[in-house]
């Protein structure tokens, strides 16, 4: 904990954000050069046969409305639990490293596979979903810092805590509505344009 916090004093927390965020980006560019041979064989996008039956098969709407719903809002209720604990800084450390790590390690992957080609993969899997992901993900992050900060270093009455608690909790609902909105574009409209996207590969 003494780490993050002599961290976050010396760069200040956008600067030591984004360290975190480039830390991860390289490694995951890394891992994804050197332990090309232990994963290749298992990542369902490099399967020609698995892009195929995403463009072929009919698509149950409300089924994958479900699914998607349930895979962004598990994090993001998980998120907020945990930052709201003593454990919030360096959890959101952690989350900010495997962002990079993440995107870095996805778009290397598809870029090594499918070369320039790879962008349109790259543009059907994220589009236009991450246009509101990442905004809310960068804001939440952001929120849940200060929440944290004021929960655990902040010198506070119980009344005071009540009402940060009551600010925060009604941010983080706004951005789960926006995220919500998130969810139906994916759904909706970017499973659409990643089937007509795939017509090339």
């Amino acid at each position: 904990m003494n780490f993050f916090k002599q961290r976050l004093r010396r760069f200040g927390e956008v600067k030591a954000g984004l360290f975190l965020v480039a830390f991860g980006v390289i490694l995951g560019i890394l891992f994804a050069r050197v332990f090309k041979g232990f994963y290749w064989g298992n990542i369902h996008i490099l399967d020609s046969s698995y892009l195929y039956q995403i463009k072929t098969t009919p698509i149950d709407y409300s089924v994958l409305l479900k699914y998607v719903y349930w895979d962004i809002f598990k994090n993001f209720i998980l998120f907020w639990m945990v930052c709201a604990t003593s454990f919030g800084i360096p959890f959101i450390a952690l989350c900010l490293t495997y962002i990079g790590f993440q995107g870095s390690f996805f778009i290397t992957v598809i870029l090594m596979k499918y070369k320039l080609k790879g962008i349109l993969l790259i543009i059907g899997y994220t589009f236009p979903q991450y246009l509101i992901y990442i905004p809310v993900i960068f804001i939440s992050i952001r929120m849940a810092f200060w929440m944290n900060k004021n929960l655990h270093y902040d010198i506070a009455g119980k009344k005071g805590r009540r009402e940060k608690i009551s600010r925060y909790l009604a941010m983080a609902l706004l951005l789960g509505v926006v995220l919500a909105v998130g969810g139906l574009s994916e759904a909706y409209i970017g499973s659409f344009i990643l089937r007509k996207i795939l017509h090339f590969f």
